[in-house]
């Protein structure tokens, strides 16, 4: 018994963990994320949070396809949503587009360095919305 308390205790989620890791609920933050596209272009994710109702952040997610030498955006598509944190460390989220698709996405953390702000992502549902891949966090300013 005693050992299923301490696998318990070990797999929940730490109110503290949250708390140590940024973004918290009340910062804002943006997740940036690109990956190669066929033809030299290059697609490109924005997530932007801001503080919305308790345990959550309102999301607005942009991405497209740029061409990276010249800048030019080719296509973007803007949606609108909301995230939190789950078990892992880590957060996510789910939005959804003015054409009425929708997509999520996932960010993991590693709380042995919560300092990194290089972090692992996916954005799946939306075809103009990079994959997978390293992006960068921010406080969004």
């Amino acid at each position: 018994m005693r050992t299923l308390i301490l696998a318990l205790a070990v797999a929940s989620p730490s109110a503290t963990l949250a708390e140590d890791l940024f973004p918290t609920f009340d910062s804002g933050w943006r997740w940036a994320i690109t990956e190669p596209a066929p033809g030299g272009l290059q697609r490109f994710g924005y997530v932007d949070g801001e503080p919305g109702r308790p345990g959550y952040w309102r999301v607005r997610v942009e991405c497209g396809l740029q061409d990276p030498r010249t800048g030019r955006v080719l296509k973007r598509v803007i949606g609108t949503g909301e995230g939190t944190r789950g078990r892992m460390p880590g957060f996510g989220g789910r939005w959804d587009l003015p054409d009425g698709r929708c997509g999520s996405y996932i960010v993991t953390q590693d709380d042995r360095h919560p300092e990194r702000l290089d972090l692992y992502g996916e954005m799946t549902g939306v075809d103009e919305c990079p994959r997978s891949g390293r992006g960068a966090l921010s406080t969004g300013d």
